[in-house]
């Protein structure tokens, strides 16, 4: 009986912790597009689509699926005339079996340019050089 007690309790532990791990992140968000700016994406780790459009608008979908998609964060904003998507995973991310899937899709001006930083704490530390 006990055993039984134990595997239920396990049972329902695991369960909870699959449902809170594959809660989605996700960033939807557009800025105004100055010509000859730049999209400057810094990601610990996920797919990223550049999609080539016409107009002034730079529009970002980002998303984060699976187990440990709760412990990834997206953060969008403008940099003077760049903008910047940097995601990052909290330490606990890096120890799953499965990582959770990422993906980015931006839909770039033409005119604008894309700079992809991997790691993040790369990311991190050219803007601290830029800002200097």
């Amino acid at each position: 009986m006990r055993r039984r007690s134990l595997f239920i309790a396990f049972l329902a532990g695991v369960i909870l912790a699959f449902a809170l791990g594959t809660h989605a992140d996700e960033l939807l968000r557009s800025f105004s597009a100055a010509e000859g700016g730049r999209l400057r994406i810094a990601l610990d780790y996920g797919q990223v689509d550049v999609v080539p459009v016409e107009g002034q608008e730079l529009r970002i979908e980002a998303r984060a699926r699976g187990v440990g998609a709760s412990g990834v964060h997206f953060d969008a904003h403008p940099d003077g005339p760049d903008v910047l998507l940097a995601a990052s995973a909290e330490p606990w991310v890096a120890w799953l079996r499965s990582q959770p899937r990422v993906r980015v899709q931006a839909f770039v001006p033409a005119g604008w340019s894309v700079d992809e930083i991997r790691p993040q704490r790369a990311a991190r530390d050219a803007l601290a050089d830029d800002r200097r």
